[in-house]
This record gives C-alpha cells, sequence and structure tokens, in this order.
C-alpha cells in the first residue's frame, strides 16, 4: 500500500465501501426472499398435497357409499364399471411436473398406481437405504420425507409425501411430488437475484472506478503540481507558484506554499543585495587603493615606452616590443577605470529627455565604430513616444555596451536591432536584438556578475556596470536568448518620476 500511488490508495479504500455494501444488502435480500419463497411454496405445496389427498379419499368413499347400496349379485357389475373411472380419475391426476397419487394396501401392494398396479412394494427402501413404506403402513397416517433415484437419474431426490389411511378398505391413500419441482420458482428468484446483484455489482464497479480516479486527479493534481513546484524551488527557481483551485485544505496549502516561496524569493533578493552591497564596499575600498597604486606605476611605464618608441627605430623588432607594452598598459589603464566605475557608478541626474533622439545619436556613432563595420543595425521607434526622465550619458555608456557585445557576438554578417516600445503599465522598453550565436542556458545567468566574461581580452565589467545604471534608474534588465537564434536584451524605465 504505501508504494502505491494516491489515487490506487483511494480506490482501494473506496471500493470495498461500494462493493461490500451492494453485496450484503443482496445477500439479505437475497437470503429472505428466498426463504419467504420457499417457505410460501412450501405450504403452497403441502396445502396442495392436503387437498390432493382429501381428494382421493372423497373419491373412494364416494365408491364405497354407492357399492355398498347394491345386491351382491349387482356388486361385480358395479366394481367393473364406476370403480374403473375413479381408478382413471386417480391415475390422471399429476402433482406437479412428476408426482402423482397412489394407494396400497396392508400388505404393500399397490392397489392403484400409473404403472406398477398389483407390485409389492412393501420393502422398498429410499437412496439412504430406509424402509419407507414399512413406515408408513405402521404409522397409517402422517407426511414423510425421502431421497429417492429414478431409473435414468444420476443423483436422488427428495420426495414428500402425504399419507391417510382410508378405513373401510384398509388402504393407504398417499400423493407425493418432488421438492425441486416445488421449488422450482424459489430457485429461480434466488438465481435471479444472484444475476441482478452481480449486475449492479459490475455496473457499479464500472462507474465508481472512473469517478473515484476522476475525484483523486482532483485531490492529486494540486499536489502534483505542488510537488513540480517544490522541485522548482530546490533548483533554485522561485518564479512558479501553485494555482489555487479551491478553498480546501489543499488550497489553503497551495496558497501557504505559494506564500514561503514568495518570502524565499524575498529572502533571496535581500541576500543577494546584501552580497551585492557587500562586494561593492569591498570593491570600492579595493578599487582605490588600486587606482592609486597602480595608475603612478602605469603612468610611468606609458612614458617610458612612449620615450622608447620615438627613439627605436620602427624596423626593429624591439620597436613592437615597446608597442605591445603601451598596448597592455593602456588595457591595464582601462581596467582600473572600469572597475573604478563599476565600485563607484554615480547617482543619475535624471532629465526629461527624448529616448529616440538619444538612441537615434547612438546607433549612428556605433555604426561607424571599426568593430561594427561586419553588422547592420537598425532601428525601429514609434513616433508617439512619451518623453522618458533619464541620464543621457549612462544611457549611451548602456547602449553603446549592448551594441558592441552583439556586434562581436557575431562572427560574420548580422543584424542588430534596436526598438522601443511604451507598455501600458507605464514603462519605457528599450529593446537590443541579434542574430548571433545566442547565449547558453548555462550562462544565462553569469552575463551581469562582475568580472564574468566570455571574451579572451574582456573584463567582464561591462553588463554588470550597464546592470547598476538601470537599477539606479529604477528599471530593469533582463536577457532572452536560444542558442543559434541570437539574443534579446531588455530594458524597461518607469516613465514617471517614482
Amino acid at each position: 500500500m504505501k508504494n502505491l500511488k494516491i489515487k490506487w490508495k483511494i480506490l482501494l479504500l473506496v471500493l470495498p465501501l461500494v462493493v461490500i455494501p451492494i453485496i450484503a444488502v443482496g445477500s439479505i435480500i437475497g437470503y429472505v426472499a428466498t426463504r419467504q419463497a420457499y417457505r410460501g411454496i412450501t405450504d403452497t405445496s403441502m396445502a396442495d398435497l392436503e387437498h390432493m389427498t382429501g381428494f382421493t379419499i372423497d373419491l373412494l368413499s364416494i365408491y364405497h357409499e354407492n357399492f355398498g347400496l347394491y345386491r351382491e349379485d349387482e356388486k361385480d357389475v358395479f366394481k367393473r364399471t364406476f370403480f374403473e373411472d375413479i381408478r382413471k380419475i386417480i391415475k390422471g391426476k399429476k402433482v406437479g411436473a412428476t408426482g402423482y397419487i397412489y394407494c396400497l394396501d396392508s400388505g404393500g401392494t399397490l392397489t392403484i398406481h400409473p404403472a406398477q398396479e398389483g407390485v409389492n412394494i412393501v420393502d422398498s427402501v429410499d437412496s439412504d437405504g430406509k424402509y419407507f413404506i414399512k413406515e408408513m403402513l405402521a404409522k397409517k397416517a402422517g407426511w414423510i420425507r425421502y431421497p429417492w433415484k429414478n431409473p435414468g437419474e444420476s443423483v436422488a431426490r427428495m420426495k414428500i409425501v402425504r399419507y391417510i389411511h382410508f378405513e373401510p378398505w384398509d388402504w393407504i391413500v398417499a400423493v407425493g411430488s418432488y421438492e425441486n419441482e416445488f421449488y422450482a420458482e424459489a430457485n429461480l428468484i434466488t438465481r435471479k437475484t444472484l444475476g441482478n446483484m452481480i449486475v449492479i455489482l459490475l455496473v457499479s464497479t464500472a462507474v465508481s472506478v472512473p469517478l473515484v480516479f476522476y475525484l483523486s486527479s482532483k485531490l492529486t493534481n494540486p499536489i502534483r503540481s505542488m510537488m513540480e513546484v517544490v522541485r522548482n524551488v530546490k533548483k533554485g527557481r522561485t518564479d512558479k507558484r501553485i494555482q489555487i483551485s479551491g478553498n480546501d485544505e489543499i488550497g489553503e496549502l497551495a496558497g501557504s506554499f505559494n506564500r514561503m516561496i514568495e518570502i524565499i524569493a524575498r529572502n533571496k533578493e535581500m541576500e543577494k543585495a546584501l552580497n551585492q552591497q557587500t562586494k561593492m564596499a569591498a570593491l570600492g575600498v579595493l578599487s582605490s587603493k588600486v587606482a592609486h597604486e597602480i595608475n603612478n606605476p602605469l603612468g610611468v611605464i606609458l612614458g617610458y615606452a612612449s620615450y622608447l618608441e620615438g627613439k627605436i627605430p620602427s624596423d626593429t623588432p624591439v620597436h613592437r616590443y615597446v608597442q605591445d607594452i603601451k598596448t597592455e598598459s593602456r588595457r591595464c589603464k582601462k581596467i582600473v577605470e572600469e572597475l573604478l566605475s563599476y565600485a563607484r557608478v554615480p547617482a543619475p541626474k535624471l532629465v526629461s529627455k527624448n529616448l529616440n533622439g538619444i538612441l537615434e545619436e547612438i546607433v549612428q556613432f556605433a555604426s561607424n565604430l571599426p568593430e561594427t563595420r561586419h553588422v547592420e543595425i537598425l532601428t525601429r521607434f514609434p513616433d508617439d513616444f512619451p518623453l522618458v526622465k533619464v541620464d543621457e550619458d549612462q544611457i549611451y555608456q548602456v547602449a553603446i555596451n549592448l551594441i558592441l557585445n552583439a556586434a562581436s557576438a557575431i562572427a560574420g554578417e548580422g543584424q542588430i536591432v534596436v526598438r522601443t516600445e511604451f507598455d501600458q503599465n507605464g514603462e519605457a522598453i528599450i529593446v537590443f536584438e541579434d542574430t548571433g550565436p545566442g547565449i547558453p542556458n548555462e550562462l544565462r545567468e553569469k552575463i551581469f556578475d562582475p568580472f564574468f566574461t566570455t571574451k579572451a581580452n574582456g573584463t567582464g565589467l561591462g553588463l554588470a556596470i550597464a546592470k547598476q545604471i538601470v537599477k539606479q534608474h529604477l528599471g530593469t534588465i533582463s536577457v532572452e536568448s536560444e542558442p543559434g537564434k541570437g539574443a534579446r536584451f531588455t530594458i524597461r524605465l518607469p516613465v514617471e518620476e517614482e
């Protein structure tokens, strides 16, 4: 049981509650109906046997009374006529399907019988070896029940006989019939009751099983959904919620679980923000010291390298080494400057600006850069776009960074589309789309982390600075990408100042 699914457990619990009462009620009704039928049929059959016995006694009594009125010489004639008629009437009476009336004298000889008149049966025994004829002769009147097997039958059947003593002739008048013929209707009732109970059982099972599965699915589907959300939470994803479909215990549990996920998500955001602030604080201290300690030696190195570059002929191998020293020194200086920019992003000076105009100027400038010569930069700006409060210089820095990143990701010819939208929720949306190779799923969550880069000469601070700037504008930046289908960066900025 413990390894079964909930719906199977419910089925195993509910199905007996459906089947057992049907079996119990059907059995009780069948038993009571059968008992009543047997009792009624038994009473009716015994009354019928009693009636047939009385009928036979009456016929014999009529014969005896009429026979005594005639003279002795007329008795034989009457016996051959009137008595023969009585015998035919008695022998022709059927009791049930195979029962009949018979008479025998005190010695056990059959005087009236459908097939064995004149045969002495005093020593006849039933299937149990009992001398039932002797018992009838001894008791004279009463009821007797015994098993009897006729020729050609495989098993014995119970026979019930009502017998009465006819004193004038010292005869035993008996009327017998088989019980199974009496109880044919009762047995039919039993079979019909059993058959109907089986039909009802099958129908109720056929109805209850789908109904139980349907009801159990209503119970287990929220649990299955909850389990799916739990798995997502275990993987660190807190964006999924359980659909609440009712106000029962499951609905209450789902609501509580959703609130718990929201708390976990807020705690993660708070933890992430605290970690970021801690990093920024440490980075600010470090960058200040690094800038002071490194910029001075770098200035000296660049100065001497420039002096040597002017003194050494350009056709010597040493001249190339001096140029490499200058290039790498400038790169180090740029890294220090970006580090300072990331650690000390200034608060934006928000001014209502035409965002489409700013982006148009940025695109024109970026199109003339050597890094973007292999790509086509397209713009899609709507005409009726509201003014947005932004820091123009900082937006310029963010847009240039995203365009150059997209251009470097495109190996051959490609396109970069810059477009804007206005959301009904009061947000200005800037979208940067490219036809590059896309961003792998495992890297999508890391690209905004400081010092994370996939470029050979990258610093890993460009997107981190862009996120900082957008965040200080009270906006959000997100990325969508499928490997092989390019990437789409979306910036959302509030139109109204908060």
